[in-house]
């Protein structure tokens, strides 16, 4: 895109560079411009236009080298920064299950209430859910 762009620029500062008719009395003086002289804006625009265009067929032969990444990693494996690695295993605290993702922990919380010599001991049976942690490489 950016090479049409430069190319149309070049053809409109070559195409339009004014053409005024300028009348010259005859004589040594008439003889270049019956015959259709060239001004010398129209020799500069198409020295630019032709440098340009010089430029962009010697920028036209760069080549680049893509790296693509594996379309599939084997099983086990997960796709990080265009490489595959193996996929590490979330971890959960102590003897806590990993189920469906998220970590489940269970315990008990004692409660003691009371006044005076009136007191009771109640135990409720907690349980906590926590996303697990995932080891570093």
């Amino acid at each position: 895109m950016k090479k049409l762009l430069i190319a149309a620029s070049a053809a409109l500062c070559v195409g339009l560079t004014p053409a005024i008719a300028q009348e010259t009395p005859g004589g040594s003086n008439s003889s270049g411009n019956a015959f259709g002289a060239v001004a010398k804006q129209t020799v500069a625009a198409a020295a630019v236009g032709g440098t340009l265009l010089v430029a962009m067929v010697s920028n036209n032969r760069g080549s680049t080298t893509v790296v693509l990444p594996p379309d599939e990693c084997q099983d086990g494996e997960i796709l990080v920064g265009g490489v595959c690695v193996e996929e590490p295993t979330p971890e959960c605290t102590g003897s806590d299950p990993l189920v469906d993702g998220v970590c489940i922990g269970t315990g008990t919380t004692t409660t003691v209430t009371g006044t005076g010599t009136n007191t009771s001991t109640v135990e409720i049976n907690t349980t906590v859910t926590y996303l697990p942690s995932i080891p570093s490489a």
